[in-house]
């Protein structure tokens, strides 16, 4: 074997094992799995999906997480709002996309626009799905996307994800 021929192999047969290495990796990258492998430990419990299915909506949940960060840890409280929207439990953060200020409860309102959100510090509204319909809010607010484990819905609360109109 002269050394072109020993060259050419030699370069042929690594490409073709860095091409069987890398599939896997490239497999998995593309797999549909993530949700199902979730870490919940750092996420907060907002309670049973057959619970949080029934009642009026939209509606206040609480919920208590002990968030780690690293080597810290520390405890959260807070609460969600929860609406249905096409069979599927929408949970909205209750900070407004203004400035940041919380708002408060839902509240009917008497000129039959239905239910709305008010943020107390500069007039922002939101209707019953979190929509900015009104003040100075320049867009909607903010869902987590919920993860469902052995029954129990999951947020990851230092992680909202925003939405456009």
């Amino acid at each position: 074997m002269n050394r072109r021929d020993f060259l050419s192999r030699s370069l042929k047969g690594a490409a073709g094992l860095f091409a069987v290495s890398a599939l896997p990796i490239g497999l998995s990258a593309c797999s549909n799995d993530k949700k199902k492998n979730v870490d919940i430990s750092s996420m907060a419990n907002l309670g049973p999906l057959s619970e949080l299915e029934k009642g009026e909506f939209p509606k206040k949940v609480s919920y208590k997480a002990k968030i780690k960060d690293a080597w810290t840890e520390q405890e959260r409280e807070g609460f969600v709002y929860i609406n249905k929207k096409d069979d599927s439990l929408l949970i909205m953060s209750p900070v407004c996309t203004h400035l940041g200020c919380t708002i408060g409860d839902a509240e009917m309102n008497m000129q039959k626009k239905g239910v709305r959100f008010f943020c107390p510090c500069h007039g922002g509204q939101y209707d019953e799905y979190g929509i900015n319909v009104g003040g100075p809010p320049p867009r909607p607010l903010d869902v987590f996307d919920p993860y469902i484990k052995d029954g129990n819905v999951y947020i990851a609360v230092l992680s909202p994800r925003k939405r456009e109109k």
